[in-house]
């Protein structure tokens, strides 16, 4: 539990007395008056000092939900705003997300918490996972191999110390073949991680079993660029235009037992994005288009040229599509029924090609090669840069996985694997 639900809790249960202002400030100036300089001071402060003043005065800071509300909404406006549960109130809201863009920008500004990772891999990190629990990361490599790191250790500088048969106190699992010369693509379902590479095969790996090999699928004369995992089948992207299903619980010899369907989507291009939206697929694929099916019938109900460039980066998360142009744009567009909608066109301070991005509760981090930097913005009115980090890197390709406990990585590098954490992933894991 948080600080700030904790003081929460402490408010509703003080609040069933019935306080009296003993040092009269409240009644000083008219709930008009403290709504107005309250637009003065940050949410931590006034739920964490000036709440502590009086009971009349945390009462009247409580109940102000619609206050808070209308605060949180403007400064991250529609569709990107998060939705106060019965656990979190918007006082929680307004305050989590205001912490966390100072938190963003204490990064930039003092260089805290952003370490880089070397002896992980030997060869530039293509793909990068973050799992559900907010600390363990799976990354895939040129070098053929795929490893497991347990980032509570950045908040453990004592026990980084100690080394294991990995050569690093980060990486817990590693699997390791020569013959899967690249890693492509990584997704995860559960314990099961599934992995793509360039000698056209599709693995399945069982995380709590040390990474062992559960199963894997062959394709003919191409690979998969792209692929997801979604109850216990795997839509896989193949460069030849194709989409793969397979039924992953049938694990025999025969590849085209486990296939459960096959659909050419473009006979011009390569598919380089793939995303699920319950009984749908989106399909991204060269050159920019995007195609939408429905796998129940597998109709294609609409395909839409974007003409943003040879090849887009994409995010989906909670039905909103984010695409990373090569001008340093980002196009938005939102899942409606069994269409996307284009809601707007981002800006970011690239100027050159997106290679990855990411959004959660407003903020939009995005990523580029070619200036080897990572921009963190939050979708306000106007739009507002919060920080803007340098990566160490000298490869071409970058990719990025973060998280809502407060941690980003940054793949691509030489054998590194750069890691950016508010300290909000301090609190969560520090214990």
């Amino acid at each position: 539990m948080s600080d700030n639900e904790t003081n929460e809790n402490e408010f509703s249960s003080n609040d069933c007395n019935n306080g009296i202002c003993q040092c009269g400030l409240f009644e000083l100036l008219p709930p008009e008056i403290w709504l107005n300089l309250f637009g003065y001071m940050s949410a931590e402060f006034i739920a964490e000092k000036l709440s502590l003043v009086c009971k009349p005065l945390r009462r009247f800071i409580v109940s102000s939900q619609s206050y808070w509300k209308y605060r949180y909404e403007q400064r991250v406006r529609a569709p990107y705003r998060a939705v106060a549960t019965t656990n979190r109130t918007w006082l929680n809201v307004c305050d989590k997300l205001e912490r966390m863009g100072h938190e963003w920008q204490q990064c930039a500004e003092q260089h805290q918490n952003i370490l880089s990772i070397s002896g992980v891999h030997i060869g530039p990190i293509i793909n990068t996972l973050l799992l559900e629990d907010g600390y363990t990361c799976i990354t895939g490599s040129r070098d053929s191999s795929i490893c497991c790191l347990d980032l509570r250790q950045l908040v453990r500088p004592e026990e980084t110390k100690v080394t294991n048969i990995y050569d690093s106190p980060y990486v817990s699992k590693r699997a390791h073949d020569q013959q899967q010369r690249w890693i492509w693509s990584l997704d995860h379902e559960a314990n099961i991680i599934s992995s793509t590479s360039s000698n056209s095969e599709i693995r399945l790996w069982d995380l709590n079993e040390d990474m062992c090999e559960i199963s894997r699928i062959k394709l003919q004369a191409t690979f998969a660029m792209t692929h997801r995992l979604r109850d216990s089948l795997l839509y896989a992207g193949i460069y030849n235009g194709h989409i793969h299903v397979y039924d992953t619980r049938i694990n025999n010899t025969d590849n085209n037992n486990s296939r459960v369907h096959i659909e050419r989507v473009t006979p011009r291009g390569y598919i380089h994005a793939l995303e699920l939206q319950d009984d749908y697929v989106l399909v991204m694929h060269k050159p920019s288009t995007l195609c939408i099916y429905d796998r129940r019938t597998w109709k294609k109900i609409e395909n839409v040229q974007l003409n943003l460039g040879e090849r887009v980066s994409s995010y989906y998360k909670d039905s909103l599509l984010f695409l990373g142009t090569n001008e340093g744009f980002v196009h938005v567009f939102s899942w409606k029924k069994d269409h996307c909608e284009f809601i707007e066109k981002i800006r970011t301070e690239h100027g050159c090609q997106i290679t990855a991005l990411h959004h959660s509760q407003g903020i939009l981090q995005t990523c580029t090669a070619t200036t080897k930097t990572l921009a963190i913005d939050q979708l306000s009115t106007p739009t507002i840069n919060l920080a803007r980090i340098v990566a160490d890197t000298h490869d071409q390709h970058l990719c990025m996985a973060a998280n809502d406990y407060g941690l980003t990585v940054i793949g691509g590098s030489d054998n590194n694997l750069i890691t950016v954490y508010r300290d909000e992933f301090r609190r969560w894991h520090a214990l």
